[in-house]
């Protein structure tokens, strides 16, 4: 077979013999050179920088032919293509392998590319569409050496004084082949621009730094990771002035001006990753300090906690480097700043499963939960998203105030002392308007707490008891129920100490999500049951029984009602002290009852713990093994 090799600059069109075209001479485009090994099959090589990942090119005379493309530098799974270089869809799994895609075009010319290009064009679109809005502030700190602007985006309300608030600085697209930073920066801006009571609250209490493209050179010209110079801007931040590139310069100049008047209260890196799942990049103790360990790892957690594309175990862990943006910001300013990099995957989601894709959609999702774990960590409140820290709770009896640990919120939680029974701490939020809320728990974990622990609410009369063990699911919100508050008024929660193990007391989200109804909502969900296990006690098996109601229609994360995501069922069995022991269930279920059957032989004597999750309904019950 003979095979042609054909290099080019970026302003040449390729014509081969088969009569298929390539060509990359437009924004973001790259492409180095093709091999063809027949009429329908060609290596493509991209230009390369620090890494060859990238590419985004157009072939034309594709028409009904099934072409087979292989690109020789890459690392792409599922590339994406696109008939008017506007949507883009994803190769489906048959259609695509390492590196490799194969599909028969039902059009003449097709656009390809490793993930949705995000160019600078479409920036200033969006940015034209953005400024229209009242918060929005819009200006250029600096150029490139190719005289592209750096623009820095700021919205706050502006009839508020800057002195009175928090800020918060994101910035993305530093690696210019990591587009999909850019659609979740974009679903961030799309939520502080919702105009959501809430949001706007946010708005009157934090000044948003936000600049959307680090490096505009790269992206206009196709670069993976670097600027067009072949310079990574990333590591970059702790060069001599003479070696230090005009992105970092310019930039590093609006933070420190910034940062001298009043220190950010939060920095967020906004980049991608090849690997398929979402992660934070979080920074040791040992090369920060307890307190930046602890408020880093909270900050991750308030992300995770209502986000379906993120677990805990998808975290990263690294010493913190002077080179990047979070060292110089470590050097100059200590722990005043909470500094982290947030990555975005191109594929799938969470490392433990990868059955979730990746797509602009919920990479807007993910953006809205950003706000509002923003908001979480800098314990704003407003009425219809209030939370509780345990400063503000009353405390009656025995208790202790520990900072140990890092799944706590804020700065401490309360222990009641389980040798006082008559202990207690209550949570009130006042002047509530009339609506339906779901109230959530967050606490820390630990082998020590109860498995019994009581939450008692108080809500336009009505009264509620859930009951949870506090030995898991600890840093995350955890769903207690929906209350109905018909009137307005106020909603109070109440935890009384016991003796199965230490009650924890830390924080609560009480979170508006719709109209009153003029009935008690609670009944809605117990259509969700965990029964009791039969027999109980029993040696050495059991019947689990549960019940999964027709699903209510699926909602955004924006959302976030309590049992919108469906989906996944787990039931595990843990012993007391909180360790996992069997899995009994975990996979797709339809609605309906099921019984499962739990054998206990070769487990020791004692209580055991089993907990059934489908979506965000979480429920748990003991049950007594003896031999």
């Amino acid at each position: 077979m003979r095979i042609f090799t054909l290099i080019f600059l970026l302003t040449t069109l390729i014509t081969l013999k088969a009569q298929i075209t390539f060509d990359a001479n437009f924004e973001s485009g790259n492409l180095q050179s093709i091999e063809q090994i027949d009429s329908v099959s060609f290596n493509v090589t991209t230009r390369k920088d620090i890494g060859g990942r990238w590419f985004y090119f157009k072939m034309s005379g594709v028409k009904d032919k099934e072409v087979r493309i292989r690109i020789t530098n890459s690392d792409v799974k599922r590339a994406m293509y696109s008939y008017d270089n506007k949507t883009f869809n994803r190769f489906s799994e048959e259609e695509s392998s390492f590196n490799v895609f194969i599909k028969r075009y039902t059009n003449d010319s097709v656009y390809v590319a490793y993930y949705t290009p995000y160019t600078f064009s479409y920036l200033q679109q969006r940015l034209n569409e953005w400024k229209q809005n009242d918060f929005v502030s819009l200006d250029t700190i600096g150029f490139t050496n190719h005289l592209l602007p750096i623009q820095e985006m700021i919205i706050t309300d502006k009839n508020i004084p800057n002195t009175e608030k928090k800020t918060v600085w994101i910035h993305a697209r530093t690696h210019p082949g990591e587009t999909p930073s850019s659609w979740h920066f974009d679903g961030i801006v799309q939520e502080l621009l919702s105009g959501k009571e809430t949001v706007n609250y946010y708005l009157t209490k934090i000044e948003f730094h936000l600049i959307p493209f680090v490096n505009p050179d790269g992206v206009f010209y196709g670069r993976s990771r670097t600027n067009f110079d072949g310079i990574d801007l990333e590591s970059n931040w702790n060069k001599d002035e003479t070696n230090t590139a005009k992105e970092v310069k310019v930039i590093r100049a609006r933070m420190k001006e910034l940062n001298d008047a009043k220190p950010f209260s939060l920095f967020l890196n906004l980049h991608s990753q090849v690997s398929s799942f979402c992660t934070f990049w979080i920074h040791t103790a040992g090369s920060t300090s307890d307190k930046f360990y602890h408020y880093e790892n909270l900050f991750a957690y308030l992300n995770i906690s209502d986000n379906e594309y993120f677990e805990k175990p998808d975290l990263s862990f690294s010493t913190l480097k002077s080179k990047f943006p979070e060292g110089w910001l470590w050097n100059n300013y200590g722990d005043q700043i909470m500094a982290l990099t947030y990555e975005t995957p191109y594929d799938d989601y969470l490392k433990s499963s990868n059955d979730l894709t990746v797509t602009n959609e919920n990479l807007f999702e993910i953006g809205s939960r950003t706000v509002y774990a923003i908001a979480e960590y800098l314990q704003l409140s407003q009425p219809k998203y209030y939370l509780l820290d345990n400063n503000i709770a009353q405390k009656n009896g025995n208790y202790f105030i520990d900072s140990s640990g890092i799944e706590f919120y804020g700065n401490s939680f309360i222990e009641l002392d389980p040798n006082d029974t008559s202990a207690n701490i209550i949570y009130t939020a006042t002047a509530l308007p009339a609506g339906k809320y779901d109230i959530s728990s967050w606490w820390q974990e630990n082998s020590d707490n109860s498995y019994e622990t009581k939450f008692k609410i108080s809500a336009g009369g009505n009264t509620y008891e859930e009951t949870k063990t506090q030995k898991i699911n600890g840093g995350q919100w955890n769903h207690l129920t929906t209350v109905d508050l018909e009137n307005g008024g106020n909603i109070s929660i109440k935890l009384q100490s016991n003796t199965t193990g230490k009650v924890i007391a830390d924080a609560f989200r009480i979170k508006y999500v719709g109209a009153t109804t003029g009935i008690d909502v609670k009944p809605i969900r117990n259509n969700f049951v965990l029964y009791q296990n039969y027999p109980n006690p029993f040696n050495p098996s059991t019947t689990i029984k549960y019940t999964i109601p027709t699903p209510l229609p699926k909602a955004s994360l924006r959302d976030n009602l309590p049992f919108a995501k469906g989906g996944n069922v787990t039931l595990k069995v843990y012993d007391i002290l909180g360790k996992e022991v069997a899995t009994l269930i975990n996979g797709e279920q339809q609605p309906g009852t099921y019984e499962v059957i739990f054998n206990a032989s070769g487990l020791a004597s004692g209580t055991y713990i089993y907990r059934l999750q489908v979506g965000n309904y979480i429920e748990t019950k003991k049950m007594l093994y003896i031999k």
